[in-house]
């Protein structure tokens, strides 16, 4: 239940939340029938598993049992408990938080910040640097550079809300008092305390800043550049928020929230390695770019792009260092399950170069043209090799199967077969002698792995793959649980019913402790007037994995479309259709049978007596018509 929480504002800001556009902004979803799909976030999903109900305002993975409503999303994917998903989603609806409403039987919470107090504060210091640089005489240099060195519009300024931090260790210190405290602050890591110093002083002194969104356009961390010509000895040209409560540099990548809509329509990322690079792309046209943050691209990227996009392209300086980063990437990248593409800029360019000299759709032909990975290090070897000679051919095979080899992830997978085809044929080799050369270098690799002190340490690691929330699952799977579950599946697509089920069926009559639960919620809010449908159940109920359970149950009812069932079959004297009244007749089934065995133990206990007195009598008479009722169902059962 949801004490202390307004029951009508919840309900509004449900009514005002899209679940579709709200998942959206996390993954990618297409639609099926009237419902969506998409890449679960919550484990590793190769084929969308995850279903998203607008109709009933829920979603639902098929595969680790996640689900819920827009608060449960924002709980789980967020990581916030339900009075931060409450607040986040009534923001995002422009409503207002009653006053009245509060935390009640929460964890005392004094020494922990909340999350959406770090939003507001990274909000507020965005506003603070985004002021200083375009309307004060202390951002003039800072405006100059961006204009007229990187070549930046005012638009786009204003687009992606740059700023600049003046020369000045209290500076937004000084402007938060009154406003924020000192601790907020320092948890958000706007401020420091240097060593060996007692009072706090600002990051990003004296620099261009970048402010970094999630994908839900909350300001996250920001990025500072040094401005060149300034007295910056020793200090790194760029620097990036430390990590926060917020903010994971290997889980973010710059301008996400602005490329978000085209990556929709393209159904391509481009990734490039900084924030200055992202900008000008956005700036000529390119706008499905985003950048990394001072990080080489992880397989936490990957894995979260691919659930934005069929395609990845990475695209690199043209220099040597670009060259070896690319090649780096290879190993890691070469077996996840998206189309990667990886690009490098011809004539030792990087993006921002090469699109001033030569124009946003030259990039973009690069970029439509872009080779899969594993043909780029082919592409490689071929310019390093050749195929002219014997030796050239065998050098080329080998580098290209120790990189397969090093993909531990891609053994026995259908892309590691498609690969190796395609690589007998451009070398002109039968596959049968690559699959076995390659066998070979793996098992070579294996070997000298295991030689080593760290793969025998890691070996002694248990390995779970155990899917989150699995442990906490409610087993449905038998007969018990399947009867009550399908009580409940009808009382939510037929929320009218429960006076009628309430006349038959008691709570007590549910052994599940979870859907005796829900059956006695449905009931609860008949009597107040109010009819048990799916999104007032949710509305009273605040634990996760029962909300879980709710959408579970709905979807199945969905699933076996139980609303036509309903609906189809026709009415008895009771007025109770002919699918319910068979529900509740198995139930009541259930507790006769198990009435039964109850009698037969007692029979067997008087049955020591030579002569049966009355209450003997009485149990064998209602075995009796046990049995005969049994007889009768099963006669009934088999015409």
């Amino acid at each position: 239940m949801s004490p202390g929480f307004d029951q009508n504002f919840k309900e509004l800001v449900r009514q005002r939340t899209n679940i579709v556009e709200l998942v959206s902004e996390s993954i990618q979803l297409t639609p099926n029938g009237h419902d969506f799909k998409g890449l679960c976030p919550f484990h590793n999903d190769h084929n969308p598993s995850m279903m998203v109900y607008p109709e009933r305002g829920t979603w639902r993975c098929w595969v680790c049992d996640n689900g819920g409503d827009c608060f449960s999303w924002v709980e789980k994917y967020d990581d916030v408990s339900f009075y931060e998903a409450l607040k986040i989603l009534a923001e995002k609806a422009h409503l207002e938080l009653p006053q009245s409403t509060a935390r009640v039987g929460s964890v005392p919470r004094s020494n922990i910040v909340e999350k959406t107090s770090l939003f507001e504060v990274m909000k507020w210091a965005e506003q603070q640097f985004h002021h200083c640089l375009m309307e004060t005489a202390e951002g003039e240099y800072a405006r100059r550079y961006l204009i007229e060195e990187r070549g930046y519009t005012e638009d786009t300024i204003r687009q992606f809300r740059l700023g600049f931090h003046p020369d000045h260790w209290q500076w937004l210190v000084n402007r938060a008092q009154g406003k924020y405290a000192e601790a907020l602050l320092s948890e958000a890591k706007l401020i420091f305390k240097k060593e060996g110093h007692n009072r706090y002083s600002d990051y990003f002194v004296n620099r261009v800043v970048f402010p970094v969104r999630d994908e839900r356009k909350r300001v996250v961390a920001f990025g500072g550049r040094v401005l060149p010509g300034t007295n910056s000895d020793g200090i790194a040209k760029y620097f990036n928020s430390p990590e926060s409560l917020i903010f994971t540099k290997s889980k973010l990548l710059f301008g996400l929230d602005q490329a978000r809509q085209r990556i929709r329509e393209t159904e391509t990322v481009v990734v490039v390695e900084g924030y200055t690079d992202c900008i000008t792309a956005h700036q000529f046209g390119v706008t499905n770019v985003v950048a990394t943050l001072g990080t080489a691209l992880t397989d936490t990227h990957v894995s979260y792009l691919k659930r934005l996009a069929r395609k990845v392209v990475l695209v690199f300086d043209g220099d040597d260092a670009g060259q070896n980063a690319a090649e780096r990437s290879l190993t890691k990248f070469i077996s996840q399950e998206v189309d990667l593409r990886i690009l490098t800029l011809p004539a030792r360019k990087d993006p921002a170069e090469f699109l001033e000299e030569q124009g946003a759709e030259k990039l973009k032909q690069l970029i439509d043209q872009a080779p899969e990975a594993w043909n780029f290090k082919l592409n490689i070897c071929l310019k390093k090799f050749g195929l002219e000679s014997i030796d050239g051919q065998h050098r080329i095979l080998e580098q290209m199967l120790e990189l397969l080899a090093a993909s531990p992830n891609l053994t026995g997978k259908v892309r590691e077969d498609i690969i190796l085809r395609k690589l007998s044929d451009r070398l002109g080799l039968h596959e049968q002698a690559v699959r076995k050369r390659l066998s070979e270098v793996k098992q070579k690799r294996h070997s000298n792995l295991n030689s080593s002190p760290s793969a025998n340490e890691s070996r002694s690691i248990p390995v779970t793959n155990s899917i989150p929330g699995s442990s906490q699952e409610t087993d449905h799977t038998t007969k018990d649980n399947q009867l009550e579950s399908e009580l409940l599946e009808i009382i939510f697509v037929y929320p009218e019913s429960v006076t009628q089920i309430h006349q038959h069926i008691s709570p007590s009559n549910l052994k599940n402790q979870q859907l005796r639960f829900l059956y006695q919620l449905s009931i609860d809010l008949t009597e107040e007037g109010i009819v048990p449908v799916l999104d007032r159940i949710l509305d009273r109920i605040d634990d996760p994995d029962l909300k879980q359970l709710v959408v579970k149950i709905d979807a199945q009812a969905q699933e076996k479309a139980i609303h036509t069932k309903i609906h189809a079959s026709p009415n008895l004297h009771e007025g109770i259709p002919h699918f319910l009244k068979h529900s509740i007749k198995n139930l009541k089934w259930r507790e006769e049978r198990e009435h039964h065995e109850q009698t037969k133990g007692l029979l067997f206990q008087n049955s020591q007596n030579t002569i049966l007195n009355s209450d003997a009598k009485e149990l064998l008479k209602k075995a009796s018509e046990f049995h005969q009722k049994r007889h009768q169902k099963n006669s009934l059962e088999t015409h």
